[in-house]
C-alpha cells in the first residue's frame, strides 16, 4: 500500500479504475439475470457475455494505436464519459422494458471500452517504475478482485429490485472514474500527432510492427501469449458457474447464487497474486508461479464437474480465482516490463484481444457441451480447452521466437525504418538478442 501513498499518479488511476469496475460487475449481473429470465439458457448467457466483450476485442488493435498516438490520459477520459452516456441509455432502455435496446447499447458501450485496458496499461508506466511493476500490478489485482466481489455482491442483490438501477448506478460509475482521470497529469505519447483516420488506417501495419518486436524478444512474446489458453477455460467454466448456480441456488435465488459465486472468484484473484509476490521475494522463479497457477486453475476447473455443496463451490471458485489472478498479474508485468514504449499500447491491445477472443470461443464451447450433454460437461471442456491452449501457446513461442532468418531480420529493420520515418523518435526492436536503432532526422 506504501505504492499508493508515495504515487499519486498511481493512485488516481487505481482509484478510477476501481470505482469503474464496481459499476461494470454490478451491471453485468443484472443483464446476466435478465437473459436467464427470459429464458435464455446457456445460448442466452452466452450471447451476452459474447455482447459484452466481443466488440472491445474486435477494436481492441485500434484502441492500443490510439493510445500510442494520442495523450494517454484525454483518451481515458473521453472513453469514460461516452460510456457513462452510453449506460444511462441503457438504464433508460430498460426502465421501457426494451431489451433489445439494452443488448444494443451495450455493444456500443463494449466498443468504446475497447479503449481503457491498453489506456491502463500504457498510463501505468508513466506513474510508476519499472521496479514497482509488480507491486502496482499485484495492487491492481487486489483491486479488481474487491471491484469483483462488490459488484457482483451488489449486482445480484440489485438484480432483485430490477436491472434499471445497476445500470444507473453504473453509468454514475463512469462519470466518477472520468473525474478521476481527469486529474491525472498530462501523458503525451512518445510520438508526433496524427488524425485519428490516419491512426485507424495504419492499425493493421502498425499492429504487425508491433507484433514483429515482440516476436524478437522471446519474454515478451510469451507474456503477450500468457493470458489466452486460461481465459479459453475461463469462458467455458463461467457457463457451467453460472448454470450450476442457478441450479443448486446455494445461497439463495439464482441471481443472488451466481453473485457470490463470482464474488468467491474474485476474491481469489486479489489473494493469489499477493501469495505470488511474497513467493518471488523467497526466490521462487515466475515460471514456477506460473506453471503453479495453471495447474491450481484448471484443476479447480475440472472439479467443478462434482461440486454441488455450498462449501464445494466455494472452495472450487476460490481456488479457480487464485489461478487466474496470479497468471494474469505474472503475464501483464512481463509485457510492461519488456515492451518499448513506443508499442505498448499495441501489444496491451493484442494481448486484450487474444483473452477476449478465447473467452468468447471458451463460453460457446461451454454454451454447446451444456446442451450436448448437461452443466458438468461444460467443466470437463473447459479443462480440455485451457490444457490444449497452453501446449499451443508454447509451440507458438518456441517457433515464432527462435532464431530468425536474414529475410526477417531485414523485414524487422524496414519496419523500424517505416516506424521512424511515421515518427521522428528513436525506434527500438530487441532482435536476436542485440539492439537495432534506427534513428531519422
Amino acid at each position: 500500500m506504501a505504492l499508493l501513498r508515495t504515487r499519486p499518479g498511481f493512485r488516481r488511476l487505481w482509484a478510477a479504475g476501481a470505482v469503474s469496475l464496481a459499476g461494470d460487475w454490478l451491471s453485468f449481473v443484472a443483464v446476466s439475470a435478465l437473459a436467464l429470465a427470459s429464458g435464455g439458457g446457456a445460448i442466452g448467457l452466452a450471447l451476452v457475455f459474447a455482447a459484452h466483450a466481443l466488440p472491445a476485442a474486435v477494436l481492441a488493435p485500434v484502441a492500443g494505436a490510439l493510445v500510442d498516438r494520442f495523450d494517454r490520459r484525454r483518451v481515458l477520459v473521453a472513453a469514460d464519459t461516452l460510456a457513462a452516456i452510453i449506460t444511462a441509455a441503457m438504464a433508460g432502455a430498460a426502465v421501457m422494458g426494451w431489451i433489445g435496446a439494452v443488448q444494443v447499447l451495450l455493444l456500443a458501450r463494449s466498443a468504446i471500452s475497447a479503449l481503457v485496458p491498453p489506456g491502463e496499461s500504457a498510463a501505468l508506466r508513466r506513474v510508476v517504475e519499472p521496479g514497482e511493476l509488480v507491486r502496482a500490478n499485484a495492487i491492481l489485482a487486489a483491486t479488481w478482485s474487491v471491484a469483483f466481489v462488490a459488484g457482483m455482491s451488489l449486482g445480484g442483490a440489485a438484480a432483485l429490485l430490477g436491472p434499471a438501477l445497476a445500470l444507473a448506478i453504473d453509468s454514475l460509475s463512469f462519470v466518477i472514474a472520468a473525474a478521476l482521470h481527469a486529474t491525472l497529469p498530462p501523458m503525451p505519447p512518445a510520438t508526433e500527432p496524427v488524425s485519428i483516420a490516419a491512426v485507424v488506417r495504419a492499425t493493421p501495419r502498425d499492429t504487425a510492427i508491433a507484433l514483429r518486436v515482440a516476436a524478437g524478444h522471446r519474454q515478451l512474446f510469451e507474456a503477450v501469449l500468457g493470458k489466452a489458453p486460461l481465459a479459453l477455460a475461463g469462458g467455458a467454466a463461467w457457463i457451467a458457474l453460472n448454470l450450476i448456480g442457478a441450479e443448486e441456488e446455494p445461497f439463495g435465488a439464482a441471481a443472488l447464487s451466481f453473485g457470490v459465486l463470482q464474488a468467491v472468484r474474485g476474491a481469489g484473484t486479489g489473494i493469489g497474486p499477493a501469495v505470488a509476490a511474497r513467493l518471488a521475494r523467497g526466490g521462487v522463479a515466475d515460471e514456477s508461479l506460473q506453471w503453479g497457477a495453471r495447474v491450481a486453475m484448471i484443476g479447480a476447473i475440472v472439479s467443478l464437474a462434482l461440486a454441488r455443496s455450498p462449501a464445494a463451490l466455494v472452495a472450487v471458485t476460490l481456488v479457480w480465482g487464485i489461478g487466474s489472478g496470479t497468471n494474469w498479474v505474472l503475464s501483464h508485468s512481463a509485457l510492461q516490463r519488456h515492451s518499448p514504449d513506443e508499442v505498448i499500447g499495441r501489444l496491451a491491445a493484442f494481448d486484450e484481444l487474444l483473452v477476449t477472443l478465447a473467452m468468447v470461443i471458451g463460453v460457446f464451447a461451454g454454451a454447446g457441451a451444456v446442451l450436448a450433454s448437461g452443466n458438468s460437461a461444460a467443466a470437463l471442456v473447459a479443462g480440455a480447452l485451457g490444457a490444449c491452449g497452453i501446449a499451443a501457446a508454447a509451440v507458438i513461442a518456441r517457433l515464432v521466437s527462435g532464431p530468425r532468418p536474414a529475410s526477417l531480420l531485414e523485414r524487422q529493420a524496414a519496419d523500424q525504418v517505416h516506424l521512424a520515418q511515421r515518427d521522428p523518435v528513436v525506434a527500438q526492436d530487441v532482435v536476436g538478442g542485440g539492439e537495432v536503432k534506427v534513428k531519422v532526422g
